[in-house]
């Protein structure tokens, strides 16, 4: 299993064994799952130097429960042999009040830095009962309430430089309200469901520990007792993970970058899965429509770079999905809604991505990362949660969207879908959901082929007209399409598809066009729509042959949007014009062409 750091560090092994051998026994097995072992003082006594002296060769943190309480020189000296020992964590009663606690930390800490160690984490104890009420009350300089105690010592425990404290679970929550989301809180008593019963020392399981604000777990006997030790750590580590990401997901948080293969480096958080992904970056200037966007087969392949900065805003719902999964291979925002707010919201945006293995960041700022696009042209990236390693640097100069990409997308069998309208055939290149919906919705009698599909199957089902879908990837590369479409109608892949087997020439565009406001005009009436966008390349216009005509054109950079041509009946457009996720301006040119086809009932494309 994969051990990621966030996660092992939160787990605190009490070495409940009764000799040195088998402490390290103990340590050795479960090391790579424990992210500090807690030395107790039956441990310091006898031979409890032959511990402390393994755990410093081996590099391991520990936490030497001693609970420190004297007057205040003596604890100074212990603090300082406690470090001197090698333990990266120690805790202080708390009876001997603020100013013990913070000559202690002080004798601590100055003795790390003699030593070129990290500061020590050193935590004050709130569960206790031993001190008194006049104690407590002198030391805090505030009224006393018996229900608040623990919180009274965390903040005694604050003022006096500490760390953290140990506390039970069920005060974790409201002493990090009270002190500080970085206050840590050490919970002693945690053991999972599948431990013993009837312990009575069992305070809450590891999941209900994370849920409520727990940064540290004592995990015990359910480990030091069972049968099959590292089976017992790794089930406690897995509810963990699971907790983690399900029940408060801002401990989840693990940093994230992106490099580009220019060589640029951006550093943000993750707000997917963990690992590595390769792609070529673009970006999408849509408002809404994440759901759509990421779903859209188009995008197979390629990098998402959102640039409207609220992005998860109203979660994931059952309806908008394009195709059955995500198919970009990364994504990035500026910020991603934490708590999503909408009636239909099934889950969050980020446990989507999760629950798809798709890397993605949060915190970029992703209008310069557009800039940075604009000037030097899409190109490769590479998202990681890890280092950037050379390896990692070369696996995204080598990345390529492979040519048959979109035999991966499209449909792997024939498709029919009932209508009383016009037989309609599709091949499917990568087509929308969406894009399907409308023609269904104008009734059309529909047959669906797959990417490879040949002319003369699909002939065979005498259709009164055919349509070359959208898709991803280079529409030179679809070699049987291109063959297809010399007897045959589309969209945007499509359209790139058809204009090749009339004999023009395409080519890749800098940074492409994707969103859903982008303008084009019908060069026939003068009209102009708000399209949804997404593709990387044109059709060259001086390439066009000449019983073709152009029949739109895109505003910001006049490339064609759509042809025409009378000869062989044939109509194709660059952008989207179903109806989700973008603007309604374009979903006339479906109906349009279904009442040509109507007129003539028979349309070779």
């Amino acid at each position: 299993m994969q051990i990621r750091p966030e996660i092992k560090e939160k787990i605190v092994l009490a070495l409940d064994v009764d000799t040195p051998e088998q402490a390290k026994q103990l340590i050795t097995e479960l090391k790579d799952y424990v992210g500090i072992f807690k030395v107790g003082l039956q441990m310091y006594t006898g031979n409890g130097y032959e511990i402390f002296n393994f755990m410093k060769e081996q590099n391991i943190k520990f936490f030497f429960d001693v609970k420190l309480h004297d007057i205040p020189n003596t604890v100074a000296k212990a603090s300082e042999n406690i470090i001197r020992n090698g333990a990266s964590f120690f805790n202080l009663h708390t009876t001997g009040g603020e100013e013990m606690m913070r000559m202690a930390q002080e004798a601590a800490r100055k003795t790390a830095k003699e030593l070129g160690k990290e500061n020590p984490v050193i935590l004050g104890v709130t569960v206790l009962t031993s001190i008194s009420e006049e104690s407590l009350q002198k030391e805090l300089k505030v009224p006393y309430k018996p229900n608040e105690y623990a919180i009274h010592l965390a903040l005694m425990a604050k003022n006096a430089g500490l760390d953290g404290v140990v506390a039970s679970v069920w005060e974790a929550k409201k002493i990090k309200q009270v002190c500080g989301k970085d206050f840590r809180v050490l919970c002693p008593g945690i053991r999972p469901d599948w431990s013993n019963k009837n312990d009575q020392k069992r305070l809450a399981t590891p999941s209900i520990a994370i849920k409520e604000g727990a940064d540290y777990l004592v995990i015990g006997r359910a480990v030091t007792s069972a049968e099959d030790r590292v089976k017992a750590i790794q089930m406690i580590y897995e509810e963990i993970e699971n907790a983690m990401l399900t029940q408060n997901k801002s401990y989840a948080v693990s940093k994230g970058k992106l490099i580009l293969e220019n060589g640029m480096i951006f550093e943000g958080e993750s707000i997917g899965a963990d690992g590595t992904s390769y792609g070529e970056i673009v970006f999408n200037t849509s408002m809404v429509g994440y759901q759509e966007i990421l779903t859209d087969p188009s995008y197979a392949g390629q990098t998402i770079v959102m640039t409207y900065p609220e992005i998860g805003n109203y979660g994931i719902n059952k309806d908008d999905f394009e195709s059955g999964k995500i198919h970009a291979k990364g994504f990035i925002v500026k910020n991603m809604c934490e708590h999503e707010s909408h009636y239909k919201s099934a889950l969050p945006l980020a446990e989507y991505l999760k629950q798809n293995n798709i890397v993605g960041l949060k915190g970029i700022d992703t209008r310069h990362l557009t800039q940075i696009i604009r000037n030097y042209g899409a190109m490769n990236c590479a998202i990681t949660t890890g280092d950037i390693t050379p390896e990692i640097k070369e696996k995204m100069r080598n990345y390529r969207i492979s040519k048959d990409i979109t035999m991966d997308v499209t449909t792997y069998k024939v498709e029919k879908y009932s209508g009383t309208g016009i037989k309609l055939a599709i091949i499917d290149m990568g087509i929308k959901k969406s894009i399907l919906e409308n023609f269904k919705a104008l009734n059309c009698d529909i047959t669906v082929f797959p990417a490879d599909a040949k002319a003369e199957d699909i002939l065979n089902e005498n259709p009164d007209a055919v349509l070359i879908s959208n898709g991803p990837g280079n529409p030179e590369d679809a070699k049987q399409a291109i063959e297809t479409a010399k007897e045959l109608f589309g969209i945007c892949l499509g359209h790139q598809i058809i204009s090749l087997a009339l004999g023009a020439k395409t080519y890749k565009l800098k940074y492409g066009h994707r969103g859903g406001n982008h303008p084009v005009m019908n060069m026939e009436t003068n009209e102009i729509f708000i399209t949804a966008q997404n593709h990387s390349y044109a059709v060259e216009s001086d390439s066009l042959p000449a019983d073709v005509k152009t029949t739109f054109i895109n505003l910001n950079d006049n490339t064609i949007e759509g042809i025409s041509c009378d000869k062989y009946k044939i109509k194709t457009v660059q952008f989207h014009p179903e109806l989700t996720a973008g603007p309604y301006d374009a979903n006339k040119v479906i109906s349009s062409w279904i009442e040509n086809v109507e007129k003539e009932k028979k349309l070779f494309v």
